[in-house]
């Protein structure tokens, strides 16, 4: 099955590319696809007009973040496609992984730097770094979209906090690098309206998608 979204003016000649066997598919779903649309739960019931805000709708976001995968990972919904989940004319293979905390970076409990756009300065400091090695194992070329996922404290299962794609020919092996930045640890304290980077094991996780993870490690705050 190739899924085209929302097609360009040079999606036939991309299509018919990949059906002739010239470049090898490499893209990866942005979403699940459930088993059955009733997986989704209450999302299917959006927040209808009601008084006294019948001309202005409100909407608690009663689900929080667990929404698609993270909602799935909760309840152990198996989806038909996973989040991330992407076919390929190759095959990969996935080892190394290598967590680097990084020193002279603070990890004080709560962001220190001027306000700027985007929020404190220090919460875009780089924190920890996450390298792995990804291997063509497969006999032609091709391009893979590494992920890595990170379950923060009290929070999800896992979290999407970076991706990169690479090409790779055949029989090869490329490094994927991920940055993690404060912000990426954090988590929304609304006590003290501030991100709120905590103590604790933080499981990482790098692999083909939100269900397919070939290497897990942990990092400790």
């Amino acid at each position: 099955v190739i899924f085209a979204h929302l097609p360009g003016q040079d999606s036939g000649r991309a299509l018919v590319s990949l059906l002739y066997g010239d470049f090898s598919p490499s893209g990866k779903l942005p979403y699940s696809v459930p088993m059955n649309e009733s997986a989704f739960g209450a999302l299917l019931s959006p927040a209808l007009p009601a008084a006294p805000y019948t001309l202005f709708p409100q909407d608690d976001f009663t689900e929080g973040v667990y929404i698609d995968y993270r909602a799935f990972d909760a309840q152990n919904i198996t989806p038909r496609y996973e989040f991330g989940f992407g076919l390929s004319y190759t095959t990969f293979g996935y080892l190394n992984l290598r967590i680097l905390a990084l020193s002279g970076v603070s990890r004080a409990t709560y962001p220190t730097g001027l306000i700027r756009e985007g929020g404190a300065e220090d919460l875009w400091d780089v924190i920890t770094t996450v390298t792995a090695d990804v291997k063509n194992t497969g006999a032609v070329d091709g391009a893979e979209v590494a992920q890595l996922y990170v379950g923060i404290p009290g929070g999800p299962i896992r979290q999407l906090r970076g991706f990169s794609k690479v090409h790779i020919q055949a029989g090869h092996t490329a490094t994927v690098r991920f940055d993690l930045t404060r912000r990426d640890l954090s988590v929304w304290d609304v006590v003290a309206q501030q991100w709120k980077l905590q103590s604790g094991k933080y499981y990482i996780y790098v692999g083909a998608s939100s269900r397919i993870l070939y290497l897990d490690g942990t990092l400790i705050i």
